[in-house]
């Protein structure tokens, strides 16, 4: 009754086109929703009332959305109207639905389950063989064979979203040049240039040849990638389409599975993505299909091609119904109007929000360092008038724009986050690493040496490194490298840190050991921790970051390992210089919000979001509008299936001006647009036109005589030193909000009870790990498990050696070193076959594998998630037993039990925890659990051991995850230590002083 009063409390909050959108749940349903309208209360809302109003399970409900944050706002919402059933629902990006499909469908795709995903640097390394090996002549230009191949490669991504595949391509190419030919006055008629192509057409058949190359190239590339056993990002969208496409069983099979559809920012979906809700659809003629857009919010599509999805599902769906959301509950109704002059629509949005009026705020300044000292001072303004920080948004058009005003908010002691893409190899922190790294690649080279030295950490004085090379220069006959191995030379060299160099030496010596024969994770992760890098990062300022930058690599580095087992650090060094060489970026997802912190991102990332007040800076022409790119390869609009349907109704230009209309829309109270007069260099420029759209009585102009009378009277804030910030490492608040964003899994909360530190560095910060063989081992072994049962729970006995090519598959995508590799594949083999042998007769055929429960809240600000091996439903379908695989050696009851010296009450524990997560989901009653050994024992004999889950035992363990969770909270563990004196979890936490900290 609770629940569905809360929905009743909502629903009569919605207005007369907001409920129709969520009563009307039957048939193919589009609605325009305008930023700020409650598309997402609206989606949510017709989840619930499907699940009222009809006998649908809630897992046959499909809502696809295009970031995971739409997918956690989303279940989240949704929780709260209907509690757990929110957890069936299937909400998901459409990359993870993608995901999932090839998982749960392993034998319908042998592209990718047989194969490795490559990154970036790894197509254009494809690419480039391609080109050597093939006499391309428009796409291969002869001054530098590889001028082009950033632009092939942008290409053949595109055709893939759109689900081009290259036969298609080619067709297209094909058809392009036919139609191209057939243009009237292609040729002069007459006079001196007769029989000749006119010049308006040749740019026209440039591009065609250009084209007819692509296709040869689109075509080996695609060869090569399935030679290689390898897929890239783009392909998983693209298989399952065509998978959907030429598959009627499979088709059927998931068209069995969910009966109801929603797409949010339908305006933003890819024909190949529009196509696989098509044909999940195509079981009725009239689908419950329901799509909410605005293609005045389009920017992640081709010019036209987001209008022509709103048109292409009115003509497919002849019956559809079409509802306009035109209240907004956000903004100003100022901010509306300006957006409306920005980007005209149809129907004028409405405030409803009941803000106080007042006009865009344009603040025009001299120079850039003037504007960002602007910002800086208003946002100073809102914070001194109690304006939560994360209410303050500061949006700009490319994420270069971000540093200039960081630097400024930084040095004026305003906490702020950057939650835009980032390049790994541009911070700073990570260019000290690779500066030893680099010294490890070219150990014995002077250059290399002296820059490594001067990295700030080693803590090497520099009076210590002058002095080093003078002796050096002096004395000709003796090499750096064998000066600093010898405390003799050193002495004789005068220098006092005689200790830190003779340290250094060895541990350069120790690492291109391990760079030249240890695996590269392995080398990796004992260059990080032993070279001070780690400890570190860890007591910077903004350490999460750093930490999250140094994941980004390292994880480059295990996709690495994936293809190439017996891949070495140096093989790595190797990558890295062709990432500088083709300029290419690991990027990093910028992080996520955080309390207390003014938010700075990009215009495309604030998209979803909405702030109390916006700053949108550096607004001038061809940073925002006015975007003239060199177009090198243009694709055919053919290759847009949807596109078809608009032809010649859109202007260019339009995806920009979107962009501006989406930053604009984010404000609820005040827009501030900021640009300055002159560049860097003293160049003019220019407002974007799109300010000049705005209506004069919405916009008031700042008067910034004050702040440029106070830089020019105070040029030396430029060069001030940045006040001491907290450090993250110990700001409660911030350590908080990152806790509950985690939850708390049974393995964080083992790892708790055995050291905080333990906990903190892998469960809450995250710092990276080489991950053992054992673990990768486990992983395979769990994946090949849930594959077999996921096919049996349809029907479909794979039987045995199913089995095992699902476990030597799953192995060989993990970055494992070759000799671990030979040796876990072995035993693997062996351990699963014998495993099968003795149980396979006894399964029960309809199984839930690899559940995940989520979100579950124990009390505000402790919540739970975990992903339970196995549920086998028992008689009456709701009571349940849970089966939990382990791969490591057998361990008795009585060890499981916590009985013995060798205890491993962690089994137990998991069983436990896995009861209270159902209990608290609502789904299944678990009655019982089972541990179930994988190998055999020494004697070759199998263990299971079957458990009671007592209620009590549930209560206990529920107070112990409070107790902890309250422990966490309040850092009620930071000046504890686990009793294992070798702990290196205490002994990082010791190394990162509380001076430090």
């Amino acid at each position: 009754m609770k629940t569905q009063s809360k929905f009743e409390e909502a629903y009569k909050r919605l207005n007369l086109e907001q409920k129709k959108a969520v009563d009307t749940i039957e048939g193919p349903v589009m609605v325009i929703a305008g930023p700020g309208t409650g598309k997402t209360e609206v989606l949510t809302m017709r989840i619930a009332n499907i699940i009222s109003k009809t006998d649908t399970p809630p897992k046959a409900i499909l809502a696809l959305t295009f970031t995971e944050s739409g997918v956690t706002s989303m279940r989240k919402r949704l929780s709260d109207l209907i509690g757990t059933p929110a957890y069936q629902v299937t909400i998901s990006t459409f990359h993870g639905f993608a995901n999932t499909v090839i998982k749960n469908y392993p034998d319908n795709f042998p592209e990718i389950i047989g194969s490795t995903s490559i990154v970036e640097i790894d197509q254009i390394r494809i690419l480039k063989g391609v080109i050597d090996s093939t006499p391309f002549k428009f796409i291969k230009p002869f001054g530098d064979k590889y001028y082009y191949i950033k632009h092939i490669l942008r290409a053949i991504n595109e055709l893939k979203r759109q689900g081009v595949s290259p036969d298609d391509f080619k067709k297209i190419v094909f058809k392009e040049k036919e139609e191209f030919e057939k243009i009237d006055d292609l040729y002069y008629e007459k006079g001196a240039h007769k029989g000749k192509m006119k010049g308006k057409y040749k740019d026209g058949l440039k591009h065609i040849e250009r084209n007819g190359e692509l296709v040869t190239a689109y075509e080996k590339y695609q060869k090569d990638l399935r030679a290689y056993k390898q897929y890239d990002y783009s392909d998983m969208i693209m298989y399952v389409m065509l998978a959907l496409e030429e598959d009627e069983e499979l088709r059927l099979m998931l068209q069995e599975t969910y009966l109801y559809f929603l797409v949010d920012e339908h305006q933003d979906t890819n024909d190949a993505q529009n196509k696989i809700i098509e044909l999940l659809a195509s079981f009725h003629p009239n689908p419950n299909l329901f799509v909410v857009g605005d293609e005045k919010q389009a920017i992640f599509r081709f010019q036209g091609a987001s209008m022509a999805n709103f048109y292409h599902f009115k003509n497919l769906y002849k019956n559809v119904t079409l509802i306009s959301l035109r209240n907004n509950y956000r903004s100003t109704q100022t901010i509306l109007d300006a957006a409306q002059a920005v980007s005209p629509r149809d129907v004028s949005l409405v405030a409803k929000a009941g803000h106080p009026e007042a006009p865009l705020n344009l603040a025009i300044l001299s120079s850039p360092e003037v504007e960002h000292l602007f910002i800086a001072r208003k946002v100073k303004d809102f914070l001194d008038k109690n304006v939560k920080p994360e209410e303050i948004a500061i949006l700009y058009r490319e994420n270069r724009d971000v540093a200039p005003i960081a630097r400024v908010l930084e040095k004026q002691g305003i906490p702020f986050n950057i939650e835009s893409e980032q390049d790994v190899l541009s911070d700073e922190s990570i260019k000290k690493l690779i500066r030893i790294l680099n010294a490890v690649k070219n150990f014995g080279s002077v250059p290399e040496l002296l820059e490594l030295l001067h990295v700030d950490f080693l803590d090497i004085p520099p009076l210590d490194i002058y002095k080093l090379f003078s002796y050096c220069a002096a004395n000709k006959h003796i090499n750096p490298y064998n000066l600093i191995k010898s405390e003799a030379l050193l002495q004789k060299a005068d220098i006092e840190a005689k200790d830190k160099f003779v340290d250094l030496f060895k541990k350069l010596s120790d690492w291109k050991r391990a760079a030249e024969n240890l695996g590269a994770a392995e080398a990796f992760e004992t260059i990080v921790r032993d070279s001070g890098f780690l400890a570190a990062i860890l007591s910077h300022p903004e350490a999460t970051k750093k930490i999250e930058k140094l994941h980004a690599l390292f994880e480059h580095l295990k996709t690495l390992i994936e293809n190439q087992k017996d891949y070495t650090l140096n093989d790595f060094f190797d990558y890295l210089d062709l990432v500088n060489e083709q300029e290419v970026f690991i990027r990093i997802a910028g992080a996520t919000n955080v309390p207390g912190r003014v938010r700075l991102m990009t215009a495309h990332k604030s998209k979803g979001q909405e702030f109390e007040y916006v700053f949108i800076i550096n607004s001038i022409d061809g940073r925002w509008g006015s975007r003239r790119r060199p177009e090198h390869i243009r694709l055919p609009k053919g290759i847009y299936r949807t596109l078809k349907v608009i032809e010649g109704e859109f202007n260019e230009g339009d995806d920009e001006r979107n962009l501006f209309y989406v930053a604009l829309t984010r404000a609820k109270k005040e827009s501030y647009i900021t640009r300055s007069e002159t560049s860097r260099d003293g160049r003019e420029q220019l407002p974007t036109q799109f300010i000049q759209e705005i209506k004069e009585e919405l916009v008031s102009s700042i008067d910034v005589g004050a702040y440029e009378t106070e830089f020019a009277a105070h040029r030396e804030m430029e060069f001030a030193p940045n006040p001491g910030a907290r450090p993250e490492m110990r700001d409660k608040e911030f350590l908080n909000a990152l806790y509950y964003s985690r939850g708390l899994s049974v393995t964080a909360l083992g790892n708790f009870i055995e050291c905080p530190w333990k906990y903190f560095y892998l469960n809450l910060i995250r710092i990276p790990e080489a991950p053992s063989k054992h673990l990768m081992y486990g992983s395979a072994v769990h994946e090949a498990i849930r594959n077999y049962f996921d096919r049996l729970a349809r029907g479909e006995d794979g039987g045995k050696a199913y089995l095992v090519k699902r476990f030597e598959e799953a192995l060989a995508r993990y970055p494992i070193k070759e000799n671990d590799f030979k040796e876990v594949l072995l035993k693997g083999r062996k351990s699963l076959a014998d495993w099968y042998d003795y149980y396979h007769k006894t399964w029960p055929q309809k199984t839930l594998n690899e559940f995940r429960v989520d979100g579950i809240e124990l009390e505000p600000g402790t919540s739970i998630n975990g992903k339970i091996d196995k549920i086998e439903p028992l008689e009456d379908g709701k009571r349940v037993n849970v089966v939990d695989y382990k791969t490591g050696k057998p361990k008795s009851r009585n060890a499981i039990e916590g009985k013995t010296k060798s205890s491993n009450v962690n089994y137990k524990r998991q069983l436990v925890f896995y009861r209270l997560l159902l209990d608290r989901s609502g789904k299944y009653d678990m009655v019982s659990g089972d541990v179930d050994f994988i190998e055999a024992d020494d004697k070759g004999k199998l263990h299971k051991e079957h458990f009671e889950i007592q209620s009590e035992e549930v209560q206990e363990l529920e107070k112990k995850i409070l107790e902890v969770s309250h422990e966490i909270q309040s850092l009620a563990f930071w000046d504890k230590f686990c009793d294992d004196p070798d702990c290196r979890y205490c002994d990082l936490r010791r190394t990162v002083t509380e001076k430090e900290l």
